[in-house]
């Protein structure tokens, strides 16, 4: 990528160097913007006859040594992130130190370009120069074009300046999104061939896109702010080559960067392409959507072709809350109930695993209509679950804007940006701001709802209750978080440690968000300092500790049917908690090879949710098998049983005859 002209460069600073780094963590993805911005620079070599374009810089480290590693910078450009925002700044900083004249260029989501937000920012980082507002491929040419002759930046559209004289920003006129068959591809073009060979170990998968641009405008999210929310698609041609150029290259897992797979006619013949790599190549063999909103036929013709290749995928439902008013505030059009019910019974025809996205701390949501939100989306079925994320503030949004922030009496926190199930491998100190309260759930309700919530979803989502609670619900008519809610409060007393020490879990978690600005991330005992989801996170010490947890649930499912006067024979209630503990997987094994119940729970449980027929009561003895046993390792069963979302931890449960009757094949 240097200069091989033999035309002589006109200063010794005159590299251009691009910036994306990685997470610091496990879960890491080969940096797509700093591709794009590189494969379109090699295009320009009347201008690369005067610079040198350096390889991508992605790796993490002090930024006084990253800067000492650069040769002669003219021109750096910094794709920022939640992930890398500080670590960019604290770089951009340093090259200033060691290079006063060098242009210093900013971009991405993370950068702060809303009028009432980014005086500030030039203020408190005198280093940047430029900050680009759109895309960047087309306007970054211009910018080293315009360095290369002195002309001055102000002609350019997309960007904001630092203005000389007053240090404001100063905006130049809005950027015209490019268009994408214009735009070289840096998986096609050799950008990524040599990156992504020698550092392979080090990605966990690819970033990868064949759209962009949102219809939607939802206040809370970044792709609801895009300059432009008209629909772009790459060349079908160039889709289908990268999809080869991820088989050639054994990429386990995709992340699309679509916002809406499955809006567009043509994404059906995608998928078939991923499909067809799938069975020529092996891969890939995961890939992570954001799925289109209202387009369930495509999405379910999607799914079965991805699914008759084996490449695992979970369809999202995103809801995001179920009270209207908070659906009018943040811009949203949700699902009908009747269409709502409807579209996951679809899904559950096809056999697909899906989850349902809620947000907590919305505008205008209550600590009851939160719960409400989770009680109603709960599901009998064993492949749907119900996934809460907290309502983060992300830079450039409608709803971190100060207007939002007053409006609905937002409180927040900035807070460690970690990443669920990824070990940080090197330091990071990159944050991202949470809500802890609003004007309708102050910060004493956020923390109630967090745990109410969380712990809900551990019991139920995650399993470790399903069976016994969804027995209470269908048959008993009880609300799953009322019962969470007498459950917090009983276990108080003695004799309830296992259950006692998961809600102080939570309680504590979630007021260490608001008093000491930690991360609102659980880390497991015994998994080495991983951070999990909430739910996951307690679910996952519950399990350790899964006889116990059970012999202590069924003391206090006991004494709930006692306060509501509900009556069920002990004899029953006693085997649906032993068929409840027996099926959950746990890293001390089954216990034992082969268990008797009283009851048919296998029959009833499988068939489906809201059609269940009649309890049957006659002996039925098992085999029980751990496909994938972890020998008392916590760490063993993380890989073994907790590896892929949704996927439920159970033993087998083989008849006789040497039928798998638990769980059922899916």
């Amino acid at each position: 990528m240097g200069n091989h002209s033999g035309v002589v460069l006109k200063d010794v600073n005159n590299s251009i160097y691009i910036v994306q780094f990685g997470t610091g963590a496990t879960i890491n993805l080969l940096p797509l913007a700093a591709g794009q911005l590189v494969s379109r620079l090699r295009q320009e070599q009347e201008l690369l006859q005067h610079y040198v374009l350096k390889k991508i810089v992605f790796k993490r480290g002090e930024a006084e040594e990253i800067v000492r590693q650069f040769k002669g910078v003219a021109i750096i450009g910094f794709s920022c992130f939640l992930w890398n925002y500080s670590l960019s700044l604290k770089t951009a900083a340093q090259v200033r130190k060691l290079y006063p004249d060098a242009l210093i260029v900013l971009g991405g989501p993370a950068i702060p370009k809303s009028p009432d937000s980014v005086d500030e920012f030039f203020r408190e980082q005198p280093s940047i120069d430029i900050i680009c507002a759109g895309e960047g491929e087309e306007v970054l040419v211009e910018i080293c074009k315009a360095h290369n002759t002195g002309s001055g930046y102000d002609h350019i559209p997309g960007l904001i300046l630092r203005d000389i004289v007053t240090g404001r920003a100063k905006f130049t006129a809005h950027e015209v999104s490019p268009c994408l068959d214009c735009l070289p591809s840096p998986y096609l073009d050799g950008t990524f061939d040599g990156l992504y060979d020698a550092y392979q170990a080090e990605f966990s998968g690819i970033c990868w896109e064949t759209n962009r641009g949102c219809p939607y405008h939802c206040t809370f999210c970044t792709w609801g702010n895009l300059p432009s929310h008209a629909m772009r698609e790459k060349p079908l041609e160039q889709v289908k080559a990268e999809i080869e150029w991820i088989g050639k290259h054994a990429v386990n897992y995709v992340a699309m960067a679509d916002s809406n797979f499955g809006i567009r006619p043509r994404d059906v013949e995608i998928a078939r392409m991923l499909a067809k790599s799938r069975r020529q190549y092996g891969y890939p063999r995961f890939i992570s959507v954001s799925w289109a909103k209202n387009s369930t036929d495509k999405i379910i013709e999607i799914g079965n072709i991805l699914k008759s290749a084996d490449i695992g995928f979970r369809v999202t439902l995103a809801l995001q809350s179920l009270k209207p008013e908070v659906v009018e505030a943040v811009n949203r059009t949700n699902y009908r109930r009747e269409e709502f019910c409807d579209i996951k019974k679809n899904y559950f025809d096809a056999g697909f695993y899906t989850y349902t996205e809620l947000i907590l701390g919305l505008p205008l949501e209550t600590v009851d209509s939160f719960l409400d939100g989770i009680e109603n989306c709960l599901s009998g079925s064993l492949y749907e679950q119900i996934y809460v994320y907290p309502l983060f503030l992300f830079p450039n949004t409608e709803m971190s804007s100060k207007a939002s922030r007053q409006e609905y009496g937002l409180v927040s926190r900035i807070v460690p940006n970690r990443y669920t199930k990824s070990k940080e491998v090197e330091h990071s100190d990159e944050t991202v701001e949470i809500v802890v309260g609003t004007g309708t759930m102050p910060e004493e309700a956020w923390r109630d709802a967090f745990v109410a919530g969380y712990f809900t979803l551990a019991l139920h989502d995650d399993r470790i209750m399903f069976f016994v609670l969804r027995y209470l619900k269908e048959q008993h008519g009880i609300r799953i978080t009322d019962f969470t809610k007498f459950t917090r409060f009983h276990c108080r007393g003695g004799g309830y440690s296992v259950v006692r020490q998961a809600f102080e879990r939570l309680e504590t978690t979630a007021l260490s968000v608001q008093e000491q600005s930690s991360s609102h991330l659980v880390e497991s005992e015994g998994l080495g300092g991983v951070p999990f989801d909430p739910s996951d996170g307690v679910f996952l010490e519950l399990i350790q500790h899964k006889h116990d947890f059970v012999e202590e649930m069924l003391r206090l499912t006991t004494a709930y049917l006692h306060d509501q006067k509900i009556t069920i024979d002990s004899e029953l209630l006693c085997d649906l908690f032993l068929f409840q503990e027996v099926v959950m997987a746990a890293p001390s094994g089954p216990g034992s090879n082969t268990i008797g119940f009283n009851y048919d729970w296998t029959s009833f449980f499988l068939s489906p949710a809201g059609s269940r027929g009649q309890l049957v009561k006659r002996s039925c003895k098992y085999s029980v098998i751990d496909e994938r046993p972890s020998n008392g390792s916590a760490m063993a069963y993380l890989k073994n049983h907790f590896d892929v979302r949704g996927v439920p931890p159970f033993n087998l449960l083989i008849d006789s005859s040497g039928n798998q009757c638990f769980p059922a094949c899916k």
